[in-house]
């Protein structure tokens, strides 16, 4: 879709434009002269009337911001640049998790370390590199201010904590916050988070009992470690993909559209597709292993979020891997909420007198049904406390519901019908119609 806005400037003074270098704090009635500007935006019916400053002190105060704020965001913008970069000296990704800045670390400081390097001052410097740059990025408030602002603002904020002007406050908040020009700005562009990417994970009743930790290999997209060294500046980009084009209409018209331009990577910058810094491309694929957890208690369904580990975009945070808890069926039980239900066998004469079972629950402990009374088929027998565990409250569990499924015999024998006879008594006198053995289909 293109976006356009259309200026139209009805008066405007070219000595303004000439005068501007040599004026100074007393010219500033003749910078801006006392006129004023129809400025149209979208539709032409929409026109937007303002009126110049006609006060000289409201002018000398405009003017002296806009130059204030153009120094402050030129020496601010040189200041995030200075420094060290962390990422580099550890050899990981701007993106990389806590698990592996700490592995790098690891790895470099047993590298560099001064005993297996004496008398080498750069190990010893390279030892301390790594030292600082692992104190930064493993402490999740000083990484985050030191992507957004750099080693050096990151000193300041240390510098503000240590004499107790507030640690917690961002040292840029009095230039981009609301304190020094009002109204402030969002410092830091707003990404768009890429597609995420949802998997199934089949798990068992066993696991959703006891818990348990699963590693699975994840291959993605990831962006170039340098990629960052591939970047140029270019303000008519304003997004990935991204860019806006001016065009003269005509005299005092000017015409801006939003188009595609592949080789936008973000706001403000372009990316260079052929770059030293990433011989093998932007984009690379790389192999990861992702290591989640499976509580006890967690319901079939549950959606495990691995934050930021979907494929790597250009100008995009990357989304997420969800993982959604599939059960697989169970020979014995079956799960309903935070309870158990199986079927327990008995014979007919434990039936009719008194039973006594156990069984093997999913962690391996012995649970005893028994019953001292006449069982009906069917019938369900609660134990309480050997269901699920809770999600919440793992130390809680549910209960076991089981149901009595009675056993009759096949066939009994001449003995075994008298012996029920004379027992319970011979129903079929009671009875005003008799029928023989052979009056029906045995099924």
């Amino acid at each position: 879709m293109s976006i356009s806005k259309y200026f139209v400037v009805t008066h405007h003074s070219r000595s303004t434009r000439d005068n501007r270098s040599s004026i100074d704090g007393n010219d500033f009635p003749t910078m801006i002269p006392n006129t004023y500007y129809n400025c149209r935006f979208g539709n032409w019916s929409d026109v937007l009337v303002g009126r110049a400053a006609r006060a000289q002190h409201t002018q000398q105060a405009m003017y002296m911001r806009s130059t204030l704020f153009r120094i402050l965001v030129v020496g601010l913008a040189i200041l995030v640049e200075c420094g060290r970069d962390y990422y580099k000296i550890l050899g990981v990704r701007r993106r990389a998790s806590e698990k592996e800045i700490k592995s790098a670390y690891r790895k470099l400081s047993r590298k560099y370390h001064p005993d297996k390097n004496p008398n080498n001052k750069e190990a010893e410097k390279m030892f301390q590199d790594v030292a600082n740059a692992y104190e930064t990025l493993s402490d999740k408030e000083k990484r985050k201010i030191y992507d957004r602002h750099g080693e050096e603002g990151l000193k300041e904020h240390l510098k503000q904590k240590a004499q107790g002007g507030g640690g917690g406050m961002d040292p840029f908040d009095m230039f981009f916050g609301g304190g020094m020009f009002g109204g402030g700005r969002q410092r830091q562009e707003e990404q768009k988070r890429g597609p995420d990417l949802n998997l199934d994970v089949r798990v068992t009743l066993k696991d959703l009992y006891l818990g348990r930790i699963i590693s699975v290999m994840h291959k993605k997209q990831t962006l170039c470690l340098n990629y960052e060294d591939c970047r140029t500046d270019d303000r008519s980009c304003i997004g990935p993909g991204m860019k806006m084009v001016t065009r003269q209409l005509g005299p005092g018209f000017v015409q801006q559209m939003q188009t595609n331009d592949p080789g936008c990577g973000g706001k403000g910058y372009r990316l260079k597709r052929r770059c030293k810094a990433c011989p093998k491309g932007l984009t690379e694929s790389a192999e990861k292993i992702l290591t989640f957890e499976v509580e006890p208690g967690m319901s079939d369904g549950h959606v495990i979020v691995l934050e930021n580990e979907g494929d790597e975009f250009i100008g995009q945070l990357p989304g997420h891997v969800n993982f959604k808890v599939k059960t697989m069926p169970h020979p014995s039980f079956t799960r309903i909420g935070n309870d158990l239900n199986m079927d327990m066998h008995i014979s007919l004469p434990e039936a009719l007198v008194e039973f006594s079972k156990k069984f093997s629950h999913l962690d391996g402990h012995k649970v005893k049904v028994s019953r001292k009374e006449v069982t009906k088929p069917f019938q369900v027998i609660r134990v309480r406390g050997e269901g699920m565990p809770f999600g919440d409250n793992p130390s809680r569990k549910g209960d076991l519901h089981v149901r009595i499924i009675v056993d009759f015999p096949k066939k009994l024998t001449k003995e075994q019908k008298d012996t029920v006879l004379k027992l319970f008594g011979n129903p079929t006198k009671s009875s005003s119609k008799k029928r023989s053995a052979t009056d029906h289909d045995e099924l």
